[in-house]
């Protein structure tokens, strides 16, 4: 990617991540000259408006735009806000997520049932989260709700930290299951459960800071372009933070099942499990704009890359199964 370490202004172009309504909504609510940026008709997607260096905040044509607007921060193609420009959100996203969901709702009840399984807890954590996730890219992601609106801001940073907190308890998970703690009690439960606390509170208080402008902390200098967004805070936490918690779990359970239990299937599955999610996360990252380009604006790579976690996680959980007891009483 073209952007300096913690820039944004590349995922934003490119992508429909949750942290880009974050940029969007401080951008917005700045300083009327600085927001314009955001609206510039250099982009494809509002050449239609018209809005150029001399337009005001409150010129219906820069009102129109930002009501239109998609999520993203200047992208060339982003799938317009339910109900304006003949769209419904991003439908694809919205049904794929309903979906994995209800899935990770059926396996926690599975889970449930398999009383003396080794970290049966703590995948229940795991599933919980994850479907929580899942369900709040439908409000995040999808186009439902205005860009630069309180409760959109709100809702992404809450998203995010959850997000943050989901990769900390998938590599709790993982220390489970070594059995360096015994699974189920306090000793792993409350550390598991402190942990995810303080990555949940201060991921929140960057991103509603970012978004609201609670402080001057987070607020981006005011000479920088739109397309040039920066937090290290928030690319460290939300994005080096997931992609290391995932490979440091893919290698602690791929050493459980070939060192310790001598067993090549869960190995395999957790093989096939990493390739999934990265095979999702460079389909949302690369695929996004040309998808969105191919369908004039109706699916980007967010759908994909969510029914490939759901199926890495999916995966997740049948590798669960095979090294654990499975003893139902």
């Amino acid at each position: 990617m073209p952007d300096p370490f913690g820039g944004f202004g590349w995922i934003c172009r490119h992508t429909p991540a949750p942290q880009c309504n974050l940029f969007f909504s401080q951008l917005w609510n700045s300083d009327q000259s600085f927001s314009l940026g955001l609206l510039l008709s250099g982009s494809d997607f509002y050449a239609p408006y018209y809005v150029n260096g001399q337009s005001v905040h409150d010129d219906p044509n820069v009102q129109a735009a930002r009501a239109d607007s998609g999520t993203g921060v200047r992208a060339n193609c982003m799938i317009p806000h339910g109900g304006h420009r003949g769209s419904v959100g991003d439908v694809a996203l919205i049904v794929i997520a309903s979906i994995s969901v209800l899935l990770a709702v059926l396996l926690l009840w599975h889970a449930g049932r398999r009383k003396a399984a080794v970290g049966r807890i703590e995948i229940q954590s795991l599933l919980f989260v994850y479907g929580l996730h899942t369900a709040l890219s439908v409000v995040t992601m999808s186009s439902l709700l205005e860009q630069g609106s309180k409760s959109l801001a709100v809702l992404s940073s809450i998203h995010i930290a959850v997000i943050v907190v989901l990769f900390w308890i998938l590599l709790g998970n993982a220390i489970i299951v070594t059995q360096f703690v015994e699974d189920g009690t306090p000793a792993a439960l409350v550390p598991m459960a402190l942990f995810a606390v303080l990555f949940f509170i201060p991921t929140l208080y960057i991103g509603l800071d970012t978004s609201l402008g609670f402080s001057d902390a987070f607020v981006l200098p005011n000479n920088i372009q739109a397309v040039d967004l920066k937090s290290i805070g928030l690319f460290c936490l939300t994005l080096l933070w997931p992609a290391l918690a995932a490979l440091l779990y893919l290698v602690i359970m791929v050493y459980v099942s070939l060192g310790i239990l001598n067993e090549v299937k869960p190995a395999m599955l957790y093989l096939l499990a990493g390739l999934l999610f990265a095979a999702g996360q460079l389909i949302f990252f690369l695929a996004s704009q040309p998808l969105c380009n191919a369908s004039h604006g109706k699916v980007n790579g967010a759908f994909v890359s969510v029914l490939l976690d759901t199926a890495a996680l999916g995966t997740i959980y049948w590798a669960w199964q095979t090294i654990t007891e499975d003893d139902w009483e």
